[in-house]
């Protein structure tokens, strides 16, 4: 049994990229970094739609009463890469709208495995999104904070 943080991420970065899109549904979600080898930055790559990553914002701090428990808070960002087509920003908005909804009832579970990942609860907070330009390319990134409550064994 191995709960604690990187096999809680794990398991929801494989809840993300099991998500089927309903518009574009020829680039799926892809997690960009998984944390076993050094990537290029999320906002650094060029036609990545749907590459997504999970940062962890805050370290974490014990959450149970006393600090008796291995009941463990954090903060994490889950970032989606967008490129956008033919300028298109309405058509993008209304993508990145459908994704962060999907992804938000993904992450809301509940179908957590408490025995391997640990995951108590998810809370998603509210999502935002942002234009990135890097060398004229123009793409959108997508920030879905939310909280993690895990069990570290």
């Amino acid at each position: 049994m191995s709960q604690g943080i990187y096999s809680a991420l794990t398991f929801l970065e494989d809840q993300i990229m099991s998500i089927e899109p309903k518009t574009d549904t020829h680039h799926g979600f892809v997690c960009h970094s998984r944390a076993n080898g050094a990537v290029s930055s999320l906002d650094q790559r060029f036609n990545s739609t749907r590459y997504f990553q999970l940062s962890v914002v805050s370290l974490p701090e014990d959450d149970g009463a006393a600090g008796l428990s291995g009941r463990r808070r954090t903060t994490i960002d889950c970032e989606v890469r967008y490129d956008i087509p033919q300028n298109d920003h309405l058509y993008l908005q209304r993508l990145v709208s459908e994704d962060a909804d999907y992804i938000l009832e993904k992450l809301k579970g509940p179908n957590y495995d408490l025995v391997t990942t640990g995951i108590l609860s998810v809370i998603p907070q509210t999502p935002s999104f942002e234009s990135i330009d890097i060398d004229d390319a123009l793409g959108m990134l997508l920030t879905i904070p939310f909280t993690l409550l895990y069990l570290e064994s």
